[in-house]
């Protein structure tokens, strides 16, 4: 077949190890299966090497396959979208044709299955909606040039094959003579049976199989056909219900399937408010009802906010969001002998709701030609919900650094406690402030009271980047790693709420640090220290720590141990391999003996490395006797020693 021996010399070298590397060993385990069942519907080669596919799964999904330098990538139209089941099925299945001596073709990049599996990826959108736009119009002047019968016999046709175009043109027959009514009923009858199908049918939602979930294709057909026969207005309701009725099961739709089918209905829904006979102010607020209704952004973006609407528009939609965010109730709290009152907004039950009304208040505001009311807001709202993070990039953006900094301050000291998440935020953006006038003295004693006040990885090393930047590092990192070791503060600090250096005579006072600031920690913490030896490429630290932290007895040193052990078999592997062969050897262990398919495919990650890594230090011997002793304890689990046989062969074909 003509190009093919280059994708073939590039897939046929894989191995077993590359599926779970790339995809994990739940995603590989479940394309195994996709590609026995032959869902695999399609497949073809591209010019480049890639492989695309078109694979049955929920819906049809297309995916494609990139494989260079050794690596394995991919996406996919399927809510996970990239490194998946499907893409590891069409990986299998290309193989299994190779091997069958099958020709795989070879097809340029006009080739409609590569467009599709490329579609709702960066550059494609654009392309696409030409490409729609173009099609259409030829399709229109072809059927221009027909005769009335001719129409009719090619809809009718056309028709009987395809249930959903049949549905269509009935219910355009149907809207044609009679009210919309009838339609509108069907629709929510058919909402009633697939939320019984996915409610009765399995108590437990969150068991489904993605190919088991209902299909809500017809509920969008019907849709669009009540959109296209000029009924826009009626749509608004069910938009509502649909939403409605998916909170009642968002949490368990791991993987989104039932997201995505619902979220195509409401693109209908939302074409349809563009075309409702609604005023603009109340499109928005309409389309902002139903996304505070959208707790998992399942929801593309309505059109509405990216429509040219008149000032006066964007005035009403802001009055209308003023009024809602006054309705705050007020209570009063008696505690001991001295009462408080607090205040409870009414119509939002999260603060994230009212954090997005209050973004597209301002955004009004700005496009109603009234921002000068965008600061008090903002005020107002820092001090009654805590979010100084808006109102500092505000005064920011209108050039008021000295206040943005003013109210960094007073946000941080009072957030700290109890929201640091949003008290970290205003941090980030002080350290932002100051690498822009490139105060990078101010930068590091900033970056070094954020890890003696929180010690995690993440920390050290921005500490890290920072001191580097003054020539500070070695000092500051003999400080941070005593701290770790020995609890040992760089200096006696003063037991006041006076001002003082982190680490006297080296940076300088921030305004920022007490003592009551800093993290009470419990020397030495050995798996931070384990991680930052990892982090620096020190084996020996690494097994020194260890060393202390098996040494431990207790449930909390288990757990650490437990978390770390993976990262600490990867870091000494080279130097200690016996260390990481015995750690690997007992996660394998304890997930064979949970006896489910999905462990025996993570079990299966780690003996691979236990195989390469006894084999590359000339012990074949041991590793082949302990796989034996794995099967005999474990003969009875058919699929364990499925698996077991895979990992015996190296490459999926060939030797």
């Amino acid at each position: 077949m003509p190009e093919e021996s280059k994708t073939t010399r590039t897939f046929k070298e894989l191995k077993w190890s590359d599926l779970q590397d790339w995809a994990g060993g739940k995603a590989t385990a479940k394309g195994i299966k996709y590609q026995e069942e032959e869902r695999v519907k399609e497949i073809k080669c591209t010019y480049s090497g890639s492989l695309v596919a078109r694979v049955e799964g929920t819906i049809e999904y297309f995916t494609e396959v990139f494989l260079k330098n050794g690596k394995l990538s991919s996406v996919c139209t399927c809510p996970v979208g990239h490194d998946c089941k499907h893409g590891v099925a069409a990986v299998l299945e290309y193989l299994d044709r190779v091997e069958q001596g099958e020709d795989v073709p070879v097809v340029p990049e006009e080739d409609i299955l590569i467009k599709r599996s490329r579609r709702g990826f960066v550059g494609t959108e654009i392309s696409e909606a030409y490409e729609a736009e173009d099609s259409s119009k030829v399709l229109r002047e072809y059927l221009e040039k027909l005769e009335k019968r001719e129409l009719i016999e090619i809809l009718t046709t056309f028709a009987k094959k395809d249930n959903m175009l049949g549905r269509y043109l009935r219910d355009r027959q149907n809207l044609a003579i009679k009210n919309p009514e009838g339609i509108i009923g069907s629709i929510y009858s058919e909402l009633d049976e697939l939320w019984r199908e996915l409610k009765s049918s399995h108590p437990d939602f969150w068991s489904y199989e993605g190919e088991e979930i209902p299909d809500f294709s017809e509920v969008q057909v019907r849709l669009e056909s009540l959109l296209d026969s000029g009924h826009p207005d009626e749509i608004l309701d069910i938009g509502k219900e649909l939403m409605d009725r998916y909170k009642e099961i968002e949490e368990y739709d791991e993987e989104g399937d039932v997201g995505t089918q619902i979220s195509g209905c409401m693109d209908v829904v939302f074409r349809a408010l563009s075309q409702s006979s609604l005023s603009a102010h109340e499109k928005m607020l309409y389309a902002l009802e139903l996304e505070l209704k959208d707790d998992y952004s399942i929801l593309n973006e309505p059109s509405i906010w990216r429509e040219t609407h008149t000032q006066e528009e964007w005035k009403l939609f802001a009055e209308a969001l003023k009024v809602r965010l006054q309705k705050i109730k007020k209570e009063t709290e008696t505690e001991t002998e001295t009462e408080t009152e607090t205040e409870t907004d009414i119509l939002y039950e999260s603060s994230w709701e009212r954090d997005y009304v209050v973004d597209r208040l301002i955004d009004a505001l700005r496009k109603a030609g009234l921002s000068e009311e965008i600061i008090p807001i903002s005020e107002l709202e820092a001090e009654r919900t805590g979010n100084y993070t808006r109102l500092v990039r505000e005064l920011l953006d209108f050039g008021q650094k000295k206040r943005a900094e003013e109210w960094i301050y007073r946000g941080i000291k009072k957030l700290r406690e109890y929201k640091p998440g949003t008290a970290y935020e205003l941090l980030q953006i002080l350290i932002e402030v100051k690498e822009n006038e490139e105060n990078w003295l101010f930068v590091a004693a900033l970056e070094t009271e954020e890890f003696f006040r929180f010690p995690q990885l993440s920390s050290y090393i921005r500490m890290q980047k920072a001191a580097r930047k003054i020539g500070k590092w070695k000092e500051i990192r003999e400080a941070a790693l005593q701290y770790l070791r020995s609890g040992k503060l760089p200096a006696n600090q003063p037991k006041t709420t006076e001002e003082f250096s982190i680490l006297p005579g080296i940076l300088p006072k921030t305004g920022l640090l007490d003592t009551e600031s800093l993290e009470k920690i419990k020397p030495p913490v050995l798996d931070l220290l384990i991680q930052i030896a990892i982090q620096e490429d020190n084996a020996d630290e690494v097994i020194h720590w260890y060393g202390e932290l098996k040494s431990g007895k207790g449930e909390a040193e288990k757990t650490r141990r437990f978390t770390l052990e993976e990262e600490i078999a990867n870091a000494v592997k080279d130097k200690y391999p016996e260390v990481a062969i015995g750690i690997w050897k007992n996660i394998a262990e304890d997930l064979v003996s949970k006896t489910k398919v999905s462990s025996y495919e993570e079990a299966s990650l780690y003996l691979r490395k236990i195989k390469e890594t006894l084999e590359s230090i000339g012990k074949t011997e041991e590793w082949e006797a302990y796989l034996r002793q794995i099967r005999e304890a474990n003969r009875l689990k058919k699929k364990l020693l499925e698996i077991l046989d895979r990992l015996e062969k190296t490459r999926i074909i060939g030797k």
